[in-house]
């Protein structure tokens, strides 16, 4: 077994450099491209930190045949559990980044812009609701089909609406591009084949950790006697969420809690329609209690904070009951002797 952690701890950490490999270039090539600083919170750098979780249920669902079962349990828990982790542990993280930065930051309040907080998650909880209660309809193949293509329109529509918004004229990329400080030393000023180099080599790194952590988890959970799903559902999200998390806290520290927010609720976006979309068209999506239970919570932590974003500034216990709606989570799994 320790073999196994081992490899699955390892397979993370190719997940992760290549999650910073992409944002870093994505966050680049919208500055070539002139994009606005909330597309590139909500939907570049979200999309770019979002690979790795929708890697490891797309892998999941379309590799492994022969043992279909725990593929796909391992793709929907993996499906679900983003949102919840989104909701939650990431919100309860900005809240203590917020409070161990408040020196520096001279403030412990998160300085935000409500309307775009507010847009991404009026995009986010009807369609993810949706998504849920399809969960629990077991429909037909053509239907889950139709609604996975409904999906993939409501998140292109999403993209054309942010992709609308201008850019500032005083927004910058606080760090050069990786690539080409290490071949030229400018990274301040990359090309863009640089750029597109980056980009691509950072998704062939997301794409080799999450081939290797689907294998790991379901060998994992075998030889600990565990539910491949609710490993899945746990330790997926928990893990590849991470990049969301990190950029967060950065940003956070450098004061631009309005992109530390759209990195956190553009991804809710981008979860609630593209891994939800290829669940519908590649497994049965019969959610079973332990993923309902899970994006029942999701769904509460995003009500609560849709409401307390009704000005410009978000408050440090809004961040925190994420924390605690977490535990209330873990207890239900306990309750269903799931866990």
């Amino acid at each position: 077994m320790a073999i196994h952690a081992i490899i699955l701890a390892l397979s993370f950490a190719i997940i992760l450099a290549g999650s910073e490999l992409f944002t870093n270039g994505i966050e680049w090539m919208g500055k070539r491209l002139d994009i606005a600083e909330a597309a590139v919170g909500s939907l570049l750098a979200a999309v770019g930190t979002a690979l790795p979780e929708t890697f490891i249920p797309a892998v999941a669902l379309l590799t492994g045949r022969d043992s279909a079962a725990a593929h796909d349990a391992v793709g929907v828990g993996a499906i679900i559990g983003a949102p919840l982790m989104l909701s939650t542990i990431a919100l309860f993280v900005m809240g203590c980044a917020a409070i161990g930065f408040r020196r520096r930051r001279r403030r412990i309040a998160l300085r935000v812009r409500r309307e775009d907080g507010r847009r991404d998650l009026s995009f986010f909880f009807p369609i993810f609701l949706a998504a849920v209660i399809l969960g629990t309809l077991r429909l037909g193949l053509v239907a889950r089909h139709l609604a996975a293509g409904a999906l993939l329109l409501a998140y292109a529509g999403y993209c054309v609406v942010m992709l609308r918004l201008k850019r500032a004229a005083d927004a910058e990329v606080e760090h050069g591009l990786y690539i080409e400080t290490i071949l030229s030393g400018a990274g301040d000023d990359p090309r863009a084949f640089a750029i597109l180099l980056q980009v691509i080599f950072g998704t062939g790194a997301i794409l080799l950790g999450a081939v290797e952590f689907v294998d790991q988890v379901i060998l994992f959970s075998r030889h600990a006697g565990l539910n491949p799903g609710v490993l899945s559902l746990i330790l997926s999200p928990l893990a590849t969420e991470l990049p969301e998390k990190y950029n967060s806290v950065v940003w956070i520290r450098q004061s631009k809690d309005h992109l530390a927010l759209a990195n956190i609720t553009g991804a809710m976006v981008f979860q609630s329609c593209i891994p939800v979309a290829l669940g519908l068209a590649f497994t049965p999506w019969i959610l079973p209690a332990p993923e309902l239970l899970a994006a029942t919570i999701a769904l509460a932590s995003v009500v609560l904070l849709y409401i307390n974003l009704r000005d410009s500034e978000l408050g440090t216990p809004t961040l925190m009951i994420g924390g605690a709606a977490y535990g209330i989570f873990l207890g239900g799994l306990v309750w269903l002797r799931v866990l």
